[in-house]
């Protein structure tokens, strides 16, 4: 299953990604976006890349019932590993069904892409399952 799904970030929580960026410029990271915000996640974003390296998402709750909240109080900085998936909707039934996952944000629009979700491990490790738009950043 996981062979059709390729890695394309690490969602990395941060109380301020302006600040968060500036250490990892300090070890090569480039931003490969500008910072978006998308108000039905209660987030802003930045994807960061570094030669040889994960590309990252620098994660920034807005809003008082964002999801990122928790995480930065926790002191949890790498919280989601997220997948591109060519078929959303049969990749989430898959990890459901058959991996027993229990879903966080269920398939939905996003700023950034074109549909996501948010699931989670039962060993509490969050998947999120991205589908690209057409001339993304890969």
């Amino acid at each position: 299953m996981m062979e059709s799904l390729t890695l394309h970030h690490i969602g990395v929580a941060t109380r301020n990604i302006e600040k968060e960026y500036q250490v990892f410029s300090a070890i090569g990271y480039k931003k490969c976006s500008e910072i978006f915000e998308d108000a039905g996640q209660q987030m802003r974003g930045l994807f960061i890349k570094a030669e040889n390296q994960p590309c990252l998402e620098l994660v920034e709750g807005i809003g008082e019932q964002n999801p990122v909240k928790s995480h930065v109080l926790k002191g949890n900085k790498f919280y989601h590993f997220a997948y591109i998936t060519k078929n959303i909707e049969k990749d989430f039934k898959d990890f459901v069904e058959n991996k027993k996952a229990k879903v966080l944000v269920p398939i939905t629009n996003a700023k950034y892409f074109e549909k996501i979700c948010f699931l989670i491990m039962p060993n509490m490790m969050i998947i999120e399952l991205v589908k690209l738009r057409e001339n993304i950043y890969e």
